[in-house]
Formats: structure tokens, sequence, C-alpha cells
């Protein structure tokens, strides 16, 4: 007899692409014309896209291969960690995105007080502020009481969400279309004449430009995996990979069309000067009216919260089957309520979203820094998969239409490709991603004597050994974003 609870809390075709589309837009969209414009103008915009569609294509291509060659790691990530390179990379790969993504929804939380204060001007200014804080932990502690029901009720919530975000982008897009300027769209194209009428400012060479756009697209695009990392709660495995291709094209998509077009209506440095969410003053300006901003304000805030709960519940899979299945996580981790939701875990994600949110307080560019972390937090991960697809592919592990050469060939360049985007992540944020280890650390030794297990093999006593000297070295390196929100902290106390 088939198990009603296990059968309501499967995903859908529709549901996978959700968590992938929900996952990838969430909120940067709202943002993305002033976002890309801050870095770069129209020609580096242009490359940046065709790099990124190239690049992040081979990294979903990376996903497919393994959701179709390997349909029984339903763990995403975290299996590819753990059969490619033993169980503490696999654990450094689930704490890393789990970490990683309590800073997204961290963030997320920020965007919402924010975009809240233009209805209620000065009561959420830069959403950092104290009412801002107390706003975003009722939110936060909601969201845990929703994504607790279930996935099933918690996937009808991003279908809506989805719904009104295609309804909402598809009439953004067609004001764009109808405001376009192929003479402004073509000045200044590569963005190095300085022209004080409409804000625009030298950026520095096309190259450059390119690079500095690589961490925006990064964020545009976190999520890729999301139908890979939920594949234990599909109704079909084998829709994995289809509903990444899917979910990606419709993303890459929409994101081209709005940073694009909204250069044919603004001028790069008009764009950077607009207040955030800038499709929403892009609207309002097209529309004469605040209706524009209205719309996009709201369609944001739902948005937002279906997007919260997508990574909530793919950080969350991850340590449960973590602790279920190979005693990386403690046992607390595999705990399930009536709604098959892994409890404890969902519980120390809030936790932690609640104290990065704290911390945000002190700092006047919480929401941009709180992105650039998690986006270069989720490098290591794309990189652990895919080291495990090239290896299983140099010793032919699989074979069929998926042909292990074609799999070493995807595997390098998107491995190339995604330390080319740590690159551009900057020193501060890569080591923070070790900081971030060594605190986890502690954990995994808990709980591998818990389970009675091996802590370290001889390699894996190295990486640690590694891993602990970069930590501590990038603590200094590291004070730069964390001494003021420290030093105000101190004064408090005076």
């Amino acid at each position: 007899m088939t198990n009603p609870k296990v059968r309501d809390n499967q995903l859908s075709f529709a549901g996978l692409v959700a968590i992938c589309v929900s996952a990838m837009i969430g909120s940067a969209i709202f943002d993305l014309p002033k976002n890309m414009a801050t870095v770069a103008g129209a020609t580096a915009q242009i490359l940046a896209w065709i790099t990124t569609g190239i690049g992040m294509w081979l990294i979903a291509e990376v996903f497919m291969i393994l959701s179709a060659v390997k349909p029984d790691l339903t763990a995403g990530m975290y299996d590819y960690g753990v059969k490619g390179f033993g169980p503490f990379v696999g654990f450094l790969t689930a704490w890393g995105y789990f970490v990683s993504n309590c800073a997204t929804n961290a963030a997320f939380a920020v965007l919402v007080m924010n975009t809240l204060n233009y209805f209620f001007p000065g009561t959420f200014a830069g959403g950092n502020n104290w009412p801002s804080m107390i706003g975003a932990s009722l939110l936060t502690w909601g969201m845990t009481g929703l994504t607790l029901k279930g996935t099933k009720s918690s996937n009808r919530m991003q279908k809506i969400a989805m719904t009104l975000l295609m309804i909402v982008i598809t009439v953004l897009i067609i004001s764009l279309m109808g405001n376009f300027s192929w003479e402004k769209f073509t000045t200044d194209m590569q963005a190095n004449v300085v022209m004080p009428s409409v804000h625009n400012l030298n950026l520095g060479s096309v190259s450059q430009q390119t690079l500095a756009t690589m961490m925006v697209t990064l964020w545009m695009f976190s999520g890729i995996e999301g139908a890979a990392v939920m594949a234990g709660r599909a109704k079909k495995r084998s829709q994995v990979r289809m509903a990444t291709m899917v979910g990606f094209l419709i993303c890459i998509t929409i994101d081209i069309l709005i940073s694009l077009l909204s250069l044919g209506v603004f001028s790069y440095g008009q764009l950077m000067r607009l207040a955030s969410p800038s499709t929403a003053a892009i609207l309002t300006s097209i529309w004469h009216n605040v209706w524009g901003r209205n719309i996009i304000s709201l369609t944001l805030i739902l948005t937002v919260l279906a997007s919260w709960i997508s990574w909530l519940e793919m950080i969350c899979e991850l340590p449960q089957h973590a602790a279920e299945q190979d005693g990386t996580f403690p046992r607390a981790f595999a705990k399930t309520n009536a709604n098959d939701q892994p409890v404890f875990a969902i519980l120390i994600a809030t936790v932690t979203i609640q104290a990065i949110i704290l911390m945000a307080h002190f700092d006047g560019q919480a929401y941009e820094k709180l992105l650039l972390i998690s986006a270069a937090t989720t490098i290591p991960p794309y990189l652990v998969a895919e080291a495990y697809l090239f290896k299983i592919a140099m010793h032919h592990e699989y074979s069929g239409k998926h042909h292990p050469k074609r799999g070493m060939i995807i595997a390098g360049l998107a491995f190339v490709y995604t330390l080319l985007m740590g690159v551009s992540a900057g020193l501060k944020y890569t080591v923070a991603e070790f900081i971030v280890y060594l605190v986890g650390m502690p954990m995994y030794l808990y709980a591998r004597r818990q389970h009675g297990q091996i802590v370290f093999s001889h390699a894996e006593k190295i990486l640690a050994a590694v891993i602990i000297v970069i930590a501590v070295l990038g603590i200094d390196v590291l004070m730069g974003l964390i001494k003021q929100p420290f030093m105000t902290l101190l004064s408090l106390g005076h």
C-alpha cells in the first residue's frame, strides 16, 4: 500500500521547475538593471550574458548528466562529495551550502523590509534598522512555520508566486520594449565616457567590466541545482534533467531581456542611481504613476517568500540525508515531523538566519554583502559536483547516451568557469568560505563519534589542517567585513 504522506510530499515536473525558477530568480531579478549597470555598460553586459549563458549551461549540464547517470544519488551535491571524495568533503559541501543559503534568506528578509519602506516611508529605511530587524525576525519564524507544514503546501505557494511573477515580468518586458531607444542603448556602450548629464562614469575596460559582472550573474543562477538537490522528493527522478533545463532557459531569457532592454530606456549612470528595487523605479517612470512601484514591490515580496521556502527546503534536505545515511551530521538532523520535514535542521537554519539578520543591523550595505557572501560560498559545492563528474567519466563509471568523454569535457570546462567566478569574488569572500568550514568542523567531529565512525582519513587530516590555517589567516583578511559591526557592538556596552 502506498504511504499517503510520502505521495503528498512528492514533487511533480512543474514543482521541480518551480523550485529551480523560484530559487534562481528570487529577489535578484528585481534589482538586476541597477546591479548590472553599476559595474558594466551595454557591451560588457552583452559579453557577460554570452559568457554566463555558456558557463552556467555547462554547470547545469553537469547536474543534468549526474542526475541521469547517478539517479540513486538523491541528495545532489552532498552525495557527489561523499561518493567522490569521502565523508569529510561531503560534510563540507552540505555545511557550506547550508550556511551560504542561510545568508541568502537573511538577505531576503532585509530586502522585504526595505521594500515595505515604499509603503511605510522612513519606517523600514535600509531594511536593517530596528523596526526592520523586528519585522524580519517575525517573517523568518513565520516562513519556518509554513515550511514545516510540508512540501505540498509550500510548493503550492511557489506555483502561485511563479505564476504572478511571470505575469508581472511579461508586463515589465513589454513596457521596456515599448519605450526602448536604440540611440540611447548605443550611446557609450563601452561605458568609458564621463557624461554628467546622464551620470555616466568611466567603469574601466570592457574586460574589467565583464569580470565584475560575474558575481552578479552567479547570484542570478544560484539555485540551478535545485531540482537535483530535491530529486529525492520527485515523483519521477527522470524528470530532474528536463526540469533543470527548462528552469535555466526561462531564467536566462528573462535576465537578458530585462538587463539589456533597461539600457535602452535609461543610461547605465541613471540606472546605478535608482533606488532598490530598480525595476520598481523603472516601471514607475515609464507609467508615470505609483502603480508600477506598487505592483513590483508586492510581487517582489511574494516571490521572495516563495524563494525563501525553496532555499529552506533545499538546504535542510542535505543535512537530513547526511545524518540518515552517512553519519556526517548529528542524528538530530535526521528527525522529521508528521509532514516529513526535517524539523531540527529547519530550526537550526532559522536560528542561523536570525543571527545573520541581527548582525546585518550593523552594516549599511547588508543586502549587497549578504548576496556576495552567499554567491561566493556556493562556488565550492559546484566545484565538488564538477570534479565528481570528471572523476566518474575518467574512470568510465557510466555509459549510454551520456558518453564519458563528453562528460569529462563538460566537467572540465565547468570547473574552469567556476574557478573564474571564484577569482572574481575576491580574497575576502573566498576566505569567508574557510571560516564557515572551520565553524562547522566541531559538529562533524561530534557526528562521526556519535555514529561510531572514523573521524578522518589521512588525506582528510591534511585537508582539515589546510582549512584551519587558511581560516585563521583569513579572519584578519575578513576584518574589513566584520570590524565595524564588532566595534559597534562594543560601543553599545559603554
